[in-house]
């Protein structure tokens, strides 16, 4: 029997023993990162708390009950805690009758009010302001990062490092001869379990895995010590993840009341208390998005309501991700929505999910299908398909998930896309209806979907139509509806600014306009100013290049919409390289996800030109902070869909909108009548039916006496009399 070289051996179990040591110091280095990241939370919180003290006048510190001579204090200038707090002790202890005593007894008040502040303040993540606050945003973004990429390192490596501890302890408790004079004195047992551990361990440290592991060591190296630059990259990119941390570990505060919303506490509770699996989910979820995944699986068969841009598809993702990881057997989920939206739906499963997915659309319809059937997954078509594919799974499968996307699609009962949709209840575990739509009080239009869910539920709020405005009418809702909103839940949005650019019309603006005054066409007349071929000569487009020039030097992208695609075609040509897509009616649905994607890794300073019908829905376009509207719409519901896709989780950057405009043209008119509208529109667009009568305003009625008026304004109606 051959004796190891022990000293060989005692090198490779000190190699062994101290990368088991290293991928410890993994798992036990999240508590300091977790901890890096609070204390810049804390340094932001505490500036802004700072700032609020000067809302707090100096007569405070009477109730401490100190004998602070507070008049003393205001005598000499300090009329705000904010003021106490940016003097030193020198100067305190300046004021007559302010000792040591009496300055240590201000610091205390004075940092129990910061403190008290701090705790409330939402932390908002500002790369954008003066320099320090940049920094210390960069700071923080930067400790985030490392937490990110090191928890990605960590789950990758999480069985291999299992894998290396039981190897270790074996090795530990093995008992193995470790030098020549035990050897000699050793059992013939003893040696050969030494000779066979030696041979592990050798093959053990000449092993693809034990590469593997030191892949992991130097792939935690990098995550662990990441760039600003890149963290800041990082952030720009993909904010919301940034975001979710800083919620998971209780440093953004302002989202808990909203997370029920109108629920019962009790039913709050159980919702709460589910268990959520997402070891098969590969994104990072908001806490009114784990509470909007909960739901989902607690309910079984449930109307999603958050406005646009709260993630309404991440949380059905997470809710199958759980189906997937919880239950051992082959899951089918169908999900129907736009064929706008179905290559997203494709894309987003394979993002944060182990999900296979299947479109079964188009030509490829019926062996799509055929595949899922037999594979299992998701299955993704559109209201158009489910016709032709219904047969083959009413009666026939079984699904864990039924998710209908755009629900208010299927609001009439007797169209038979609904009726398709309908036949599929007894198939489907579970139902989720989702809807950006605010449905609380079209009644009628809501009472439709939740029969589907919930028929038992139908007749009773129905009955209570009356009360629809009312918090008693939301609970009642509540075991089949929850909506919140971005206002509500994402504290962190960086301000929405928008600005009317009136642009003198030129000469050939004015003659191609009176022309189509002259006609009498609508249409013609809204695209004032892009009528002519030679837009070096349009006034919009003179302002829009200006604006185009200040987006590029601040390093900003751009959206540019228009509801007609003349004026589209027009601007993009104008725009030559500078436009990196253009998307409207004709443009294919796989190509205009494609053309966002090339948008979002194109330089500062590019543009996206869009129709706003295409445009609108559907997509995710946070890369630009700048939307140019080429014309007043008609409904005011096209230009906050539109503004939606770019002002929605995610963004972080304030976002800029210009409405480019003429003055003494129907652009006047337009708005003059719009702003009178959106008070309503605004009051009752999250609530009431009464919305929809503020949403297409411009009525033939109005268009025809706008015409006559813009007539006249141009000498045009006694011309056309003589």
């Amino acid at each position: 029997m051959n004796k190891p070289n022990f000293k060989d051996v005692k090198k490779l179990i000190k190699v062994i023993n101290d990368t088991n040591d290293a991928f410890k110091g993994f798992y036990s280095d999240r508590v300091i990162q977790e901890n890096n990241v609070k204390h810049y939370c804390n340094v932001i919180a505490g500036d802004e708390a700072k700032k609020e003290l000067k809302s707090y006048s100096v007569e405070e510190l009477k109730n401490a009950k100190a004998g602070i001579r507070v008049q003393a204090l205001m005598d000499a200038g300090y009329n705000t805690l904010f003021d106490i707090a940016s003097a030193t002790d020198y100067d305190l202890q300046a004021v007559e009758g302010v000792g040591e005593k009496q300055t240590q007894a201000i610091r205390n008040v004075v940092t129990e009010f910061a403190n008290s502040l701090s705790s409330r303040v939402a932390v908002r993540i500002d790369t954008e302001g003066d320099p320090d606050k940049r920094e210390r945003s960069i700071d923080l973004i930067t400790a985030m990062a490392n937490l990110i990429n090191s928890d990605a390192v960590r789950n990758r490596a999480k069985e291999a490092s299992d894998n290396l501890d039981a190897f270790d302890t074996t090795i530990a408790n093995s008992g193995i001869i470790k030098n020549s004079v035990h050897w000699i004195f050793s059992s013939s047992t003893s040696k050969q379990a030494t000779v066979k551990m030696s041979e592990d361990i050798y093959d053990f440290c000449n092993s693809t895995f034990f590469e593997r592991l030191m892949g992991f060591i130097n792939e935690y190296q990098e995550a662990s010590h990441t760039s600003g630059e890149t963290a800041l990259t990082a952030f720009n990119r993909n904010s919301a993840d940034f975001y979710a941390l800083l919620e998971n570990l209780g440093n953004v505060t302002g989202n808990r009341p909203f997370l029920y919303d109108s629920i019962p506490l009790q039913l709050a509770e159980e919702i709460n208390e589910t268990k959520l699996d997402l070891s098969m989910f590969s994104g990072m979820l908001r806490a009114y998005q784990t509470f909007g995944a909960k739901y989902i699986l607690h309910q079984r068969k449930v109307l999603l309501g958050d406005e646009m841009g709260l993630g309404k598809t991440i949380q059905a993702i997470a809710a199958m991700s759980h189906i997937q990881a919880t239950e051992n057997k082959k899951n089918y989920y169908l999900i129907v929505c736009p064929a706008s939206v179905l290559i997203n739906w494709a894309r987003e499963l394979k993002k944060f999910s182990r999900i296979e997915a299947f479109i079964v659309h188009g030509q490829t319809a019926d062996d799509a299908l055929e595949r899922w059937q037999e594979r299992g997954g998701a299955a993704i078509t559109n209201y158009e398909t489910m016709g032709k594919i219904v047969n083959k799974i009413d009666n026939h499968m079984h699904l864990s998930m039924l998710v209908i996307d755009e629900a208010h699609y299927m609001k009439n009962p007797d169209a038979k896309r609904t009726m398709y949709i309908r036949r599929l209840d007894n198939e489907s575990e579970r139902i989720l209806l989702m809807t950006g739509t605010p449905l609380e009080n079209r009644v009628e239009e809501m009472c439709n979907l939740i029969d589907f869910l919930r028929p038992d539920m139908t007749k009773e709020i129905r009955s209570l139509a009356h009360i629809s405005h009312l918090p008693e009418f939301k609970e009642k809702l509540a075991p089949v509806y929850i909506r919140r909103t971005r206002e509500q839940v994402l504290t962190e949005l960086p301000p929405i600014n928008e600005e009317q650019e009136w642009c003198s019309l030129t000469d050939i603006d004015r003659a191609c306009y009176s022309s189509a005054v002259a006609g009498g066409n609508f249409s013609d007349m809204r695209r004032v100013s892009f009528l002519q071929d030679d837009l070096t000569q349009s006034s919009k487009c003179i302002r829009l290049l200006e604006l185009l020039e200040q987006a590029s030097d601040e390093g900003r992208k751009v959206i540019i919409y228009s509801f007609f695609r003349d004026t589209i075609a027009k601007v993009s040509s104008l725009l030559g390289d500078r436009c990196v897509g253009v998307i409207s009616g004709d443009t294919n649905i796989s190509s205009r996800q494609l053309i966002v994607d090339k948008f979002t890794e194109a330089r500062d300073g590019s543009v996206l030109v869009s129709q706003i019908i295409a445009g609108g829905i559907g997509l995710n376009i946070q890369a630009a902070s700048i939307v140019i509207f080429c014309e007043p719409q008609i409904k005011p519901s096209l230009e906050s869909q539109a503004l939606s896709r770019v002002y929605r989780m995610g963004q972080v950057r304030n976002v800029l909108v210009y409405h480019l405009l003429c003055p003494d043209t129907i652009d006047e008119e337009m708005m003059q009548i719009l702003e009178e509208k959106q008070i309503e529109f605004d009051n009752f667009a999250d609530e009431s039916v009464v919305a929809g009568a503020y949403d297409n305003i411009m009525d033939k009625e109005w268009i025809s006496k706008a015409i006559e008026k813009e007539k006249q304004k141009y000498g045009l109606v006694l011309y056309e009399k003589n």
